[in-house]
């Protein structure tokens, strides 16, 4: 009886045990002193079903992509300037030059809005005194379109 649940046991066992055979893009092997290992990059399994209504590639990522570009143009940039950053007082915010109204806000960690206003100077003096200290958001837009962004570190 013992002699027969082995050789079932053992028939499972080897009845299991297969390897993936199959071309991949690359690959090779490699050993050491500990031992050898072979290895291989790519898709492993892969086929193809083609019909005439369409086709599909079982086993291979297909990623569906949608890219919009909005908002910029090689116009609507600006040359900015921020110092001194980090900051404990106060920001100024230099800008080369002003040919439209430019507005800002300033967003604490949280998102909230802290303070915000209109860049009608080449230099903007932003007052932090009375911020805690943390990481804060500056947005510069024109047109109510963000045309730049600004890390502010506040000590």
């Amino acid at each position: 009886m013992k002699k027969i649940y082995l050789t079932a046991a053992s028939l499972v066992v080897v009845s299991c045990l297969h390897a993936q055979n199959n071309t991949v893009g690359a690959g090779g092997d490699a050993s050491g002193t500990g031992g050898s290992a072979s290895y291989s990059i790519g898709q492993i399994d892969y086929s193809n079903q083609s019909s005439t209504t369409g086709s599909t590639n079982e086993g291979v990522q297909q990623p569906y992509e949608l890219f919009e570009f909005i908002g910029l143009d090689e116009h609507s940039l600006i040359t900015t300037a921020l110092y001194p950053n980090p900051t404990n007082e106060f920001v100024i915010l230099k800008i080369e030059s002003i040919s439209e109204e430019l507005a800002y806000i300033l967003y604490d960690q949280k998102g909230s809005i802290v303070l915000d206003g209109t860049i009608q100077q080449m230099e903007t003096q932003l007052d932090l005194k009375e911020f805690a200290p943390g990481d804060y958001h500056l947005a510069i837009s024109k047109q109510s379109i963000q045309i730049e962004s600004i890390k502010i570190i506040k000590y």
